[in-house]
C-alpha cells in the first residue's frame, strides 16, 4: 500500500511517457553520459512499456518492420519501434551514434563482430547471444559495436531502439552497412 501523500507506482508506461522521459533524460545529461541515462531510463520503463502494434506498417525484404515514434525537435536523439517476423534478420552494421535496444517481447539473436581488414565482408564473428523480453543491450557509434540482429523463433518479437541522432529524415541513416547485404 504507498504511503500517504504519495502516488501509487506505475503500472504501465506508454511510449509518450518514455519520450517525455526521454527528453528529460537528454535535456539534463551530458553528451557523454546521454547513452548510460537513456540505459537506466529503459531499465525502469521496458517492464512496463505499452507499444502499439503497427500492422499498417509493412515488412522489409529481411523480415522487419521499422517505425520512427519520435525524434528530438534538437536532433539529440530518436526512437524506433521495430517488429521482427520469424527469421527476420538485419545485414551486419555499425552505428552512426550511440544506441540503446529493448526487447519488448519475444526473443531476439545478436551477432557480434570485429572489424578485420582480412575478412571478405570486413568483419569477424566473435560470438551470438539471444536475449528474451526485458532484456537491454547498448551500442557504441562504429567501428565498435558491429552486429547484426536476428529472430531465432517461430514467434513476432518487438524491440523499442533509442538512438544518439536525429533519424526524422532517414531512420535507415543510423546503420554502417558491412558487406555487400542492404538494409
Amino acid at each position: 500500500m504507498p504511503k500517504e501523500g504519495f502516488p501509487p507506482a506505475a503500472t504501465s508506461c506508454s511510449v509518450s511517457d518514455l519520450i517525455q522521459k526521454a527528453c528529460t533524460t537528454a535535456a539534463c545529461a551530458a553528451p557523454n553520459d546521454q547513452k548510460a541515462e537513456v540505459e537506466k531510463l529503459l531499465k525502469e520503463t521496458l517492464p512496463k512499456l505499452q507499444l502499439d502494434d503497427f500492422e499498417d506498417t509493412p515488412a522489409n525484404q529481411r523480415g522487419y518492420c521499422r517505425k520512427l515514434l519520435y525524434t528530438h525537435p534538437s536532433g539529440f536523439f530518436s526512437v524506433l519501434q521495430l517488429k521482427w517476423l520469424p527469421g527476420a534478420e538485419t545485414p551486419v552494421h555499425g552505428h552512426n551514434a550511440w544506441g540503446c535496444v529493448g526487447v519488448v517481447s519475444g526473443k531476439i539473436g545478436c551477432e557480434t563482430y570485429d572489424a578485420a581488414a582480412d575478412e571478405p565482408n570486413g568483419v569477424r564473428s566473435n560470438g551470438v547471444i539471444e536475449a528474451g523480453a526485458g532484456a537491454i543491450a547498448t551500442v557504441d557509434p562504429n567501428p565498435k559495436g558491429i552486429h547484426r540482429l536476428f529472430n531465432p523463433t517461430d514467434s513476432v518479437a518487438t524491440t523499442i531502439h533509442i538512438y544518439g541522432m536525429d533519424l526524422s529524415e532517414n531512420p535507415c541513416a543510423i546503420n554502417v552497412p558491412y558487406g555487400k547485404r542492404s538494409h
